[in-house]
């Protein structure tokens, strides 16, 4: 008789729809063999659909109610803890994560960005921002990074990328299709391999 597959606890933190979320989700529920469970996801708004989208797949959510920073970061950090989470990781989360949780998770938090870093990040550069400043800059490719976060907007070690090609006809709007199924198919393999890394560390 086999044992079961030890997996690594990870939390998702959003703000809006939630299809990083989903996609997280969805592939560790539909791969026996996937290292982590989104066992997980915390929201900005009661009404937001990643909480919606939480609740739809069956994953345990909670709605952060502070409204100054280290308010929610305390909050944060109490829920995390409460679900033994071991892995944060931010999909469309529109605010500097503080150092307290950053330090809380010792370290453990991965992020998702719609650009290949280090060009287009920093403060300001979020959603269909990103994209017209892809196209305005008349690039020939684009694509989204998986990193570290470490209290600084988009500026922690990079994990993985994934590029995709940008055509004359090309508008912020079709380049964000383009580079929302790269990040779907990107993160979930980056998130894989970096808790196969955390378990081998600690063994």
């Amino acid at each position: 008789m086999t044992s079961p597959i030890a997996y690594h606890r990870v939390a998702v933190l959003g703000s809006g729809a939630g299809s990083n979320a989903r996609a997280l989700i969805r592939y560790s529920q539909s791969d026996a063999a996937c290292p982590y469970r989104v066992v997980l996801v915390v929201g900005t708004r009661p009404d937001s659909g990643i909480v919606q989208m939480a609740r739809d797949l069956g994953v345990e959510s909670h709605v952060l109610v502070g409204k100054a920073q280290e308010e929610s970061a305390g909050e944060l950090l109490e829920v995390l803890r409460k679900n033994d989470v071991e892995v944060l990781a931010l999909a469309g989360f529109m605010r500097l994560l503080p150092q307290s949780v950053i330090q809380g998770m010792s370290g453990h938090v991965l992020n998702i960005h719609p650009a290949l870093l280090p060009r287009f990040g920093g403060k300001g550069m979020y959603g269909m921002h990103v994209h017209r400043a892809v196209i305005e800059a008349v690039e020939t490719e684009s694509g989204c990074t998986v990193h570290m976060v470490d209290g600084e907007y988009d500026r922690g070690r990079i994990l993985g990328q994934r590029r995709v090609p940008i055509v004359s006809s090309d508008t912020p709007e079709t380049l964000q299709d383009k580079v929302k199924e790269a990040e779907h198919r990107l993160y979930p393999e980056v998130l894989s391999s970096y808790v196969r890394h955390l378990g081998q560390a600690r063994d």
